[in-house]
Formats: C-alpha cells, sequence, structure tokens
C-alpha cells in the first residue's frame, strides 16, 4: 500500500476537504494530501499559462497587419498631398 488512494482522483476541492479530516498534521497522508494540492495548483497554472500563450501567439499577428494597412494609408495621403500642392495653380 503506498497511499496513492488519499490523492489519486481527487480534485483540490476533494483534498482540502479531507486534508484535516483523513489524516494527523505531520502524518505521511497529510503530507501526501498536502502535496496533491500543490500539485494540482500547479496543474492548474500550466494549463493557464498554455492557454494564454497560445491565445497570445494568435493575436499577436494582428498589429502587425494593422500597421500594414496604416502605412499603406499614410504613404496614399502622402502621395495624394504632395500631387494636390504639385498641381495647384500658382497665384
Amino acid at each position: 500500500m503506498n497511499g496513492d488512494e488519499y490523492v489519486h482522483g481527487k480534485d483540490k476541492e476533494q483534498l482540502l476537504a479531507s486534508l484535516y479530516t483523513d489524516a494527523e498534521v505531520g502524518s505521511k497522508v497529510f503530507e501526501q494530501q498536502r502535496m496533491g494540492i500543490f500539485v494540482r495548483c500547479t496543474e492548474d497554472i500550466q494549463g493557464s499559462i498554455d492557454r494564454f500563450t497560445m491565445l497570445n501567439k494568435r493575436l499577436s499577428g494582428q498589429p502587425l497587419w494593422l500597421n500594414i494597412i496604416l502605412g499603406i494609408f499614410t504613404l496614399a495621403g502622402t502621395v495624394i498631398s504632395v500631387w494636390a500642392l504639385v498641381k495647384m495653380p500658382s497665384a
């Protein structure tokens, strides 16, 4: 018996609920449940980081296209302004 039954298949809430009822503070079962909570929290954090990274990769290309479009419009506006100044009749 390795004590895995105190942690295996339980989520954070179940581990927290049973942390102070299944074993005495400082016992092997208590420490196993406590470490199980740390592992579950770490898994949740890793999942959040992975989701954020995937979303960030998807959104990072959008400012590039926005800058390209703004650059094209700026260039077009400059060309039109210069053309208008050249074509303006002299007084």
